[in-house]
């Protein structure tokens, strides 16, 4: 099992990398379509491309900020609690978490073979939509399996949740 923790993290790291990508792309064709339009020549698209390049933004992040618990978390009332039943709430949040993001994963992906099946494309570019929808899914399984790999740790008493 210490070998598909292992794979997790690299995988986790590869989407934040892919996100990192996206943001920096976001960002020149953002600022590339704004000097151009000075000129009389915005770049046909970048309204659908940026929105794109957002969207695997945030899926691809997710795993990795999971991994590294950079959300937000609300721990007043629960720190107060003793250690027993802070990790049983844990143990339930994870196991939420779990459900909630393989449910986000397969909704996502049977939404992607059904725009696949109705050749839905983005209005001003023609780009396919399925292919992102099953981006999304993907990032959503890792944060699953993220997940996962955390509820084990806490178990095996590595981490506190």
């Amino acid at each position: 099992m210490q070998g598909f923790s292992v794979f997790i993290e690299h995988v986790s790291k590869f989407f934040n990398i892919m996100a990192g990508m996206a943001l920096v792309a976001m960002t020149v064709l953002t600022c590339t379509d704004v000097v151009l339009r000075l000129f009389g020549h915005p770049i046909l698209g970048t309204y659908e491309i940026v929105g794109f390049l957002g969207a695997i933004l945030n899926a691809f992040a997710l795993p990795e900020t999971t991994r590294q618990k950079g959300h937000v978390r609300v721990e007043v009332l629960v720190s107060r609690f003793p250690q027993r039943i802070r990790k049983v709430i844990s143990v339930f949040s994870y196991l939420l978490g779990i459900l909630l993001f393989l449910f986000i994963g397969y909704a996502g992906f049977q939404h992607g073979l059904e725009l696949k099946r109705g050749h839905e494309v983005s209005m001003t570019l023609q780009i396919p939509l399925y292919p992102i929808l099953f981006a999304i899914s993907l990032a959503a399984f890792m944060v699953s399996f993220v997940l996962v790999t955390e509820l084990r740790n806490l178990f095996q008493g590595r981490k506190k949740g």
